[in-house]
């Protein structure tokens, strides 16, 4: 689990380990991941709250992105929580205490958040949380079931891990290409997945697979976010 990218300036990692296997979704369909579908209304609602969520400590930073940016990241966290789930249902888990206290500490940091954005803030930030909670309990049984007794936390690990890996082979996680993701080495990595060839600078810049907060400041409000 020690892959992580971090979406922006602030705390969202993603445990991008566990995302493998990415297609195209079908038209409307943001992501899909096994039998569940994420709309891109759904994405864009999730993305504009996590910016206002973060609105305060960008501002205290200084820090301006663009609004690809937040929708990426919020792709990559949802997609993993999809996934995670779907795996705990698999091997009739539920999440524990490591995920209910990450999930308790960032409830204390939403507190000063507008309540309308507080859940979701929640949600994604502990989505890494949840699936390190599933992977060591998924991890466990498929060490018990092989008969391996007294695992190291790294054996545990690792055999989560690998049932994470293989999952997508089977169920399938489909992102929509306007994303810019794709799984390499096992890691969901933003690329550049236009069709059409950027000539000029504001259109280079704009498919930059690293922020940059000189392009961001220039684009329309409601195309940034800090």
């Amino acid at each position: 689990m020690s892959k992580t990218r971090l979406m922006t300036a602030a705390t969202m990692g993603v445990a991008g380990l566990l995302l493998t296997g990415c297609g195209s979704a079908a038209p409307g369909v943001a992501v899909k991941v096994g039998d569940e579908e994420l709309t891109v209304r759904q994405v864009d609602k999730a993305a504009g709250q996590m910016c206002t969520a973060l609105g305060d400590q960008f501002e205290s930073q200084s820090t301006t992105l663009p609004m690809s940016f937040i929708r990426q990241g919020t792709v990559q966290l949802l997609t993993l929580r999809a996934q995670a789930m779907q795996v705990a249902k698999d091997y009739d888990v539920e999440p524990g205490s490591s995920y209910y206290n990450d999930v308790a500490q960032r409830r204390r940091t939403a507190a000063s958040m507008p309540e309308a954005v507080r859940d979701t803030y929640v949600e994604l930030t502990s989505a890494n949380a949840l699936a390190s909670d599933i992977v060591n309990q998924v991890g466990a049984i498929v060490l018990d079931d092989g008969g391996v007794s007294d695992p190291t936390t790294e054996q545990i690990t690792q055999a989560g891990v690998d049932v994470f890996n293989q999952w997508p082979d089977a169920n399938g996680i489909e992102i929509d290409p306007r994303y810019g993701l794709e799984s390499k080495d096992g890691v969901l990595t933003p690329i550049d997945t236009n069709t059409s060839v950027a000539v000029g600078t504001t259109a280079k810049n704009g498919l930059k697979t690293e922020p940059d907060a000189a392009f961001a400041k220039t684009l329309p409000l409601t195309h940034r976010c800090g």
